[in-house]
């Protein structure tokens, strides 16, 4: 999992790129510094597998189908060109893609390692930098030039540094960024899931796990999966909304939902439904909805046996 993807907000509204499509370019733009190149008729192009995509971006989506949907979007929006191998997605970028990280003057701000070579860090491990025994100088690759991202390979594990660029011509933001609000009781050591209450998806989280460990005794799994989950609940009901929908969804008694212990995806399925259930205070399960719609069919069959009767009547009375 890439831990952390800085966004160029400045270019995303100028191109009309949402949060989502915003995400997936952000990561989509440093695929030349550790994508396998193929060439095509067309040109080079990267190989990027929706696995990877997945992988890689949990709180984007966990649905291959997603994912390429999101990666047309932007061959629409005309930042990237798309091609295809039987078995594998093939991406670059397009001139208008590849202004994303450029200075006021043009040149790259956080030039790619495609840009200014490969180094050989095999080596000097970051990994493992005690075992070295040196200290790095500013411009190693302890701080790296380009911020976006530290992916060397496919297989490599993500890291980033938060340095700041006192040179940087254009607004970048963390993606979502979210305030973090003291929590109203202690949370204790073993609860699972995110511990940093500046977080995005701590107070969601926080809330859902409580209340599920009020109603079975235990706390819910916290893994990648879940993570992106309450990331797309928060997205789709605000950050204001969701800590409180999400505790309400353990109270709704639902034998769909307890025979599914209220999990993540039970939540996610119907969120806009729960959230209406929450604000007004009226839960809605399979009993209810059934006595609703019985309901309307015997007032569907009165009305229709009142409209027969008055025709019946109109006829006699045109026989006098």
């Amino acid at each position: 999992m890439q831990y952390t993807i800085t966004m160029n907000q400045a270019k995303a509204l100028e191109w009309g790129l949402n949060a989502q499509q915003a995400l997936l370019f952000a990561f989509v733009y440093e695929c030349p510094s550790w994508a396998k190149p193929m060439t095509t008729p067309s040109g080079t192009f990267f190989a990027l597998a929706k696995s990877k995509i997945i992988e890689e971006l949990p709180l984007l989506t966990d649905k291959p189908d997603t994912a390429y949907r999101l990666l047309k979007q932007l061959e629409e929006a005309g930042v990237v060109e798309l091609s295809h191998t039987p078995g594998i997605t093939l991406v670059r970028m397009t001139d208008k893609g590849k202004e994303w990280n450029r200075k006021l003057d043009g040149s790259e701000k956080y030039p790619t390692r495609a840009a200014r070579g490969r180094k050989n860090i095999r080596g000097t491990s970051e990994k493992n930098p005690i075992e070295v025994g040196k200290i790095s100088e500013p411009g190693s690759e302890k701080y790296p030039t380009n911020q976006d991202t530290s992916n060397q390979d496919t297989n490599q594990e993500t890291r980033i540094s938060t340095a700041p660029q006192a040179d940087a011509p254009v607004a970048t933001a963390q993606v979502v960024p979210f305030e973090a609000v003291k929590p109203r009781v202690e949370i204790p050591a073993d609860m699972p899931g995110p511990k940093d209450q500046s977080c995005k998806t701590f107070r969601t989280w926080a809330n859902y796990a409580f209340a599920y460990r009020k109603r079975y005794s235990t706390w819910p799994v916290w893994n990648a999966k879940a993570g992106g989950q309450i990331g797309q609940l928060i997205d789709r009901l605000g950050a204001d909304a969701a800590p409180q929908v999400a505790a309400f969804y353990l109270t709704v008694n639902d034998a769909r939902l307890i025979n599914d212990c209220h999990t993540l995806n039970g939540l996610l399925a119907k969120a806009e439904a729960f959230h209406t259930q929450w604000q007004t205070g009226r839960q809605i399960n399979g009993t209810t909805a059934r006595q609703i719609e019985q309901t309307q069919a015997n007032v569907n069959a009165a009305q229709e046996a009142a409209q027969r009767i008055r025709e019946k009547g109109g006829k006699r009375n045109a026989f006098l």
